[in-house]
């Protein structure tokens, strides 16, 4: 760059170039006019331009060699940093974790992790965490830590198979395909050492029938086969499969080698709507002698397809099965040790039978009697969770969850709390009606009776619409209310009859509820510590007002007063509510009329 700078420029030190070197400067008379320079002039501004770009050319040139020398330092530096790094490393307290205590580090980081196959890459622009990443990232630092992981077998003992079309690889041979797999489940068993096996096998089937379909399959028959040799081990089995009693012959091998069997979870997809044939039945844990916690999902007539310990079941959760005529109710009493029972959009086709005793007048019914179950869970159509509670007799329910799909009635949800006698026992009621606007006033007018029924209900879940018409002013405590259990006459407990119009009785059992439900004598739910509210479709909050209120004040004192007491009712001590107010009204018709109004001149005024 030097060698180019004109003759009177050779001598110019670089550094004074750099160093605030006075630029020249031209005199006022050029810069402050429109005057045409002479010559001379001329000649002198053009020396000047070439002197000033001189040094501009200089300046770029020192800010390269800075800029080139500053990223040079900069590279250094991270180098230096990373070199650091390693030396502290050796020093890092880490070092000195022992690896048992290193290990129950890894477990808690990995708790919600499960070992998957195929394994999902992280994606790189995903904000969400892949919690099954967690393994392999921690296996990736360093060869030690990597030694730690494989050293625990809870780690390695739960195990997720996914077997789908979907997820094999494209241009992946079959054989290919089966040594990776089972050198994954190879690898999972022989860390877990003997650690018992908790797994998942999912098989979905596509809809449309194809060559990698049958490699699927295929795919998932050798995979269940290889896991059945270490069937000793399972602990906690779950079988998401197409068709599942296709799958009984490689699961027979398995009868009487499932010792420490104790969760069971059967779902069968596609084809299980179709019956299974009788030799289709799997009978792989029918001995089972540990086994309390079963899972049925899309099951075809379950006890008569499925050889399992019953009896000894303390959990069972059922959805979308089908049963007999009278097999619910068998499956009821092979399973009457039952301590918690899910049952979910499941048809029911049995019906109780009532007799009365003509010489005794006692009322016999042929409910199912279940003396430990303390949770119940039913989530149905109106009429099959009628017929439900008809079957059943739970002296020790203390949890009772209802989601009815259609209208509700609570006549034979009472009947069965009174021939349990568990109303005052009951703690936690969640309620979910159907929330068609139709039954609605129906629907809130039973879950009041049902209300007046359950003394002792603690935490209370409703999720219901127009709560404020029927529900919530009957749950408001007033002056002089009392707390002492009463049962409300409305529902006599021999009440057989279906519908919201049996349950009434007519005008008379319409002013009994009136009086006794809400009237200053006896309220709802005095012992309630915890209330939920769903509403959707909350028009006004000011019936809700008064009744949290009434609620909050220690000793339930009169929220419109606020002074008074009730003794014996329960203060609230949590709250939730979730309230949704419908969208106002739209009459689109009535625009044309408007536009035809100020035409005409007419004055029209419209209020919706």
């Amino acid at each position: 760059m030097e060698s180019a700078l004109p003759p009177h420029c050779l001598n110019l030190d670089r550094q004074a170039l750099v160093n605030r070197t006075p630029l020249p400067e031209l005199a006022p008379v050029l810069l402050h006019s429109s005057s045409v320079p002479s010559e001379e002039e001329k000649s002198c501004v053009e020396n000047a331009i070439q002197e000033t770009k001189t040094t501009l050319a200089a300046l770029d040139d020192e800010i390269a060699h800075l800029r080139s020398s500053l990223a040079l330092l900069e590279s250094r530096r991270e180098d230096t940093e990373r070199h650091l790094a390693k030396q502290e490393a050796v020093l890092s307290s880490l070092r000195r974790i022992p690896p048992e205590i290193l290990g129950e580090i890894f477990l808690y980081a990995c708790a919600e992790s499960t070992i998957s196959w195929p394994r999902h890459s992280h994606p790189v622009n995903s904000e969400i965490p892949v919690t099954n990443e967690i393994p392999w990232q921690l296996g990736a630092v360093c060869s030690d830590w990597r030694t730690v992981l494989h050293s625990l077998p809870k780690l390695w003992s739960t195990i997720h198979l996914n077997v789908a079309s979907a997820h094999i690889a494209q241009g992946v041979t079959t054989i290919e395909l089966t040594k990776r797999v089972h050198r994954f489940i190879e690898t999972c068993l022989m860390r877990s050492g003997s650690e018992p096996l908790t797994f998942t096998l999912k098989y979905v089937a596509t809809p449309a029938k194809s060559p990698e379909e049958d490699e699927a399959r295929e795919l998932t028959c050798s995979v269940l086969a290889t896991l059945v040799e270490v069937s000793e081990r399972w602990a906690n089995v779950t079988l998401e499969l197409e068709d599942l009693f296709s799958f009984h012959a490689i699961l027979a091998p398995a009868r009487e080698r499932v010792p420490n069997l104790h969760t069971l979870y059967l779902c069968s997809l596609g084809q299980s709507a179709t019956t299974p044939r009788p030799w289709h039945a799997i009978d792989a844990f029918v001995v089972a002698p540990r086994l309390a916690n079963l899972t049925l999902i899309h099951i075809s007539h379950p006890t008569d397809h499925l050889r399992l310990p019953w009896h000894q079941l303390r959990s069972l959760r059922s959805k979308g099965s089908n049963f007999h005529e009278g097999e619910f109710t068998r499956l009821l009493q092979q399973a009457h040790s039952l301590e918690e029972f899910r049952t979910e959009d499941e048809r029911v086709l049995d019906l109780a039978v009532t007799s009365t005793n003509s010489n005794t007048s006692n009322t016999n019914n042929s409910a199912v009697y279940l003396p430990s179950l303390r949770s119940l869970v039913i989530t149905n159509k109106g009429s099959y969770i009628s017929r439900i509670f008809q079957l059943i007799t739970v002296p020790s329910l203390t949890h009772l969850s209802i989601h009815s799909r259609t209208a509700y009635s609570a006549d034979h949800t009472v009947s069965m709390l009174r021939r349990s006698q568990c109303s005052l026992q009951l703690q936690s009621l969640t309620l979910e009606s159907s929330r068609d606007l139709e039954v609605v006033w129906e629907e809130n007018y039973g879950i009041v009776c049902l209300l007046a029924e359950v003394k002792g209900v603690e935490e209370c879940v409703l999720k219901v619409s127009k709560a404020a018409d029927e529900i919530i002013p009957r749950l408001t405590v007033r002056r002089g209310m009392g707390a002492a259990p009463q049962r409300s006459p409305v529902i006599p407990s021999s009440h057989t009859g279906s519908g919201m119009m049996g349950l009434m009785g007519g005008a008379y059992g319409m002013s009994q509820v009136s009086t006794k439900v809400s009237g200053q004598g006896t309220v709802l739910l005095p012992n309630l510590r915890s209330f939920s509210l769903e509403d959707s479709f909350c028009e006004s909050a000011g019936e809700l007002k008064e009744m949290l209120q009434s609620r909050i004040v220690t000793g339930g004192s009169d929220a419109s007063t606020g002074n008074g007491s009730s003794p014996g009712i329960a203060q609230l001590s949590k709250v939730h509510l979730k309230l949704s107010r419908p969208a106002p009204p739209s009459y689109s018709e009535l625009d044309l009329l408007k536009d035809l109004a100020k035409e005409k001149s007419v004055q029209m005024d419209i209020l919706v």
